[in-house]
């Protein structure tokens, strides 16, 4: 019988729709679309911060040295690199009819410690009965022990589980435990997959 879900936190419970920012500080910086997101997101430094091996502070210090930036310029494209973020309302309204049927909801999150002050920001933190984020469980997806840590905070058995995330190879990872997947890609068939298996009205 299922008694949780759980979710994934970047391009499932928030999705950035507004590239502009972004864009604008590429062209500043003479990047190639979507450079900025390599610079960022894709470095040895991030898998060092949301594995909670590296403050944050240090982080940001390092991705501003590769940009050229200086301080105050990287604390701007810090804040703007996130400001085309926006909550996914449709899946999130569906999550409270989760909790209202009496299940229960956690996030497991491949992120540094910043997610707390994001879900704050986009009202989320009320909505989960556990957060497991990478860099404060000091591991990563697709580790078992990731998983683990998330059944471990809920105090329930794989089995008792949906796991939803928008990379497969997560997904798979979390099957390979015993809980039930749903690769995300868009709100209609997540919301259509999630009611089949919890038989919610």
């Amino acid at each position: 019988m299922t008694r949780a879900v759980i979710f994934d936190y970047g391009s499932v419970l928030t999705r950035t729709l507004d590239l502009q920012p972004r864009a604008a500080w590429e062209e500043q910086l003479g990047l190639e679309p979507g450079g900025l997101q390599q610079v960022v997101h894709n470095g040895t430094s991030w898998i060092e911060v949301q594995c909670g091996r590296l403050p944050v502070a240090a982080y940001w210090l390092d991705v501003g040295q590769q940009l050229g930036l200086k301080p105050n310029e990287t604390a701007r494209m810090r804040h703007d690199f996130y400001r085309g973020d926006k909550r996914n309302d449709e899946l999130v309204a569906y999550i409270d009819q989760v909790r209202a049927a009496g299940l229960r909801t956690a996030v497991l999150s491949n992120f540094s410690v910043e997610l707390r002050g994001f879900l704050e920001h986009h009202i989320l933190l009320d909505r989960f009965d556990r957060i497991a984020i990478s860099a404060e469980i000091g591991v990563m997806k697709p580790s078992a022990k990731a998983y683990q840590a998330v059944l471990a905070m809920l105090n329930l058995p794989a089995a008792a589980c949906v796991f939803v995330d928008d990379q497969p190879g997560n997904i798979k990872a979390a099957e390979a435990l015993g809980m039930q997947g749903i690769v995300f890609r868009d709100n209609p068939s997540c919301i259509a997959e999630l009611t089949r298996l919890l038989a919610i009205p």
